[in-house]
């Protein structure tokens, strides 16, 4: 009855061509050429689409969509829209001769005003390292987020011409990174926002100096991978108004952070390669405290359980004061126990919430473990501490110890939630655990 209703023509054939344009754009561009085949009226409106997505494995996750390099051409050769949304190119099996390609297809997208380019060039297959961007991409007003998965490179002039005047968000993958470059490229962003760099297995030998010096910046995440050696590169950070800063580092990196910026929130995750922690000498595991010195100032703290074995090698009564965090969320790795606790609830006067994430990848306590031990009661607990949550806890390591401490001396404390790691001494524990004495009246414990 309802088909009836509707007439000879299909519901689809009832929209607009604004709308059925809409519908094409947010397809896989391959998905919207194959509309032109359904009627007349289809013939030609995927030439008016605003978004582009090509990729040449997309097919064959083990070979190559044939013909990549002339359906791209000819797909922008006569598309009519002149706006283009997003702008999406992965080649992950480029040759050499087709690589001469790439620029002409970003000119594409830079000339029609993009807002989001997201470039991923395969260079190891190709035989090259970096790809060359055209220069247009400096001054295009309209694109406002840039990821590029490959080391690029454009000549950016040391005059004042403002380069990148709309663009707010760059994630950038490197492998061969230039430090001059990359400064260049980020003082020449006058309102970027939200800036991600990763790194993995990064070719460069020589010591280089990364200088992000963004006022604007708000948000910055990075993420270094294995190296197979302790990196010499340093990493500078001078963003007055950061409020979200994430660090992934598997190399050992000098990272220094200018003026200490007020931030929302802040997570470490430093260490060396897998065991290796035993080699690391006095200069590798200082750079993980200075680089703690330098967000003091953050209202959220999470620190892996690698971080916080690097922190314990390198603590000597120097931890900084963390005047305004309310959140500490630390791992507890087995090998290293405790050692920091005391040292994080003295430095933090006004914090409010705490989370334990206890990591067992090592069933017992090593050579080196260090029961907690607090010779006096934070002011935090007395005052502030509201919420303890403790994730995969086991009963083994002075697990308990601490929660009776924390239990004791807590005397806000609102609720204190324990997550059992498997339930074979669960009933054991929670009896335990209730039995405690609670320094809260109001205190709630439950159990997951």
């Amino acid at each position: 009855m309802a088909l009836e209703k509707l007439g000879k023509k299909d519901i689809i054939s009832r929209l607009s061509d604004d709308v059925l344009i809409h519908i094409l754009s947010r397809l896989q561009t391959k998905d919207a050429v194959r509309t032109c085949v359904l009627s007349s009226r289809w013939r030609n409106l995927w030439t008016l689409i605003y978004n582009f997505y090509f990729d040449d494995g997309e097919d064959d996750p083990f070979g190559r969509c044939p013909n990549f390099e002339k359906f791209v051409s000819g797909v922008l050769s006569v598309c009519q829209s002149k706006d283009v949304h997003n702008f999406y190119l992965d080649c992950t099996m480029i040759s050499d001769d087709e690589i001469s390609h790439v620029i002409p297809w970003i000119s594409f997208a830079v000339e029609r005003k993009v807002r989001n380019l997201n470039l991923k060039v395969d260079m190891d297959r190709a035989g090259v390292w970096l790809v060359r961007l055209p220069q247009s991409i400096l001054t295009c007003s309209s694109l406002v987020e840039l990821t590029m998965l490959s080391d690029c490179i454009f000549d950016i002039p040391d005059s004042s011409v403002v380069c990148f005047p709309s663009l707010k968000i760059i994630f950038m993958s490197i492998r061969s990174p230039d430090g001059n470059l990359m400064k260049k490229l980020f003082r020449n962003c006058p309102i970027l926002e939200d800036l991600s760099i990763h790194g993995s297995n990064l070719k460069n030998k020589d010591e280089l100096t990364f200088d992000i010096n963004v006022p604007t910046l708000k948000m910055f995440r990075i993420w270094l991978g294995m190296e197979y050696y302790v990196s010499k590169h340093k990493y500078v950070i001078t963003a007055r108004d950061l409020e979200c800063l994430h660090i992934k580092d598997f190399t050992s990196s000098n990272f220094l952070v200018n003026d200490s910026p007020f931030l929302d929130v802040a997570s470490l995750d430093v260490h060396e390669m897998p065991g290796a922690i035993d080699e690391m000498d006095e200069l590798e595991v200082n750079r993980a405290m200075e680089l703690l010195r330098g967000i003091n100032c953050t209202k959220s703290l999470s620190l892996t359980a690698y971080t916080m074995e690097f922190l314990s090698l390198a603590i000597k009564d120097n931890m900084p004061t963390f005047p305004i965090m309310i959140d500490l969320e630390l791992g507890i790795k087995a090998s290293f126990g405790w050692k920091l606790l005391p040292h994080f609830l003295s430095s933090s006067p006004n914090l409010e919430s705490l989370t334990l994430e206890m990591n067992h990848r090592v069933e017992c306590a090593l050579q080196g473990f260090l029961p907690f031990e607090s010779k006096s009661v934070p002011s935090c607990l007395r005052l502030h501490l509201k919420v303890i949550e403790i994730t995969d806890m086991r009963g083994i390591c002075g697990e308990l110890e601490v929660i009776k401490y924390l239990l004791k001396n807590s005397e806000v404390l609102e609720k204190l939630e324990v997550n059992f790691a498997s339930s074979m001494k669960k009933k054991y524990l929670r009896r335990q655990i209730l039995n405690y004495y609670r320094g809260s009246p109001t205190c709630e414990i439950k159990f997951i």
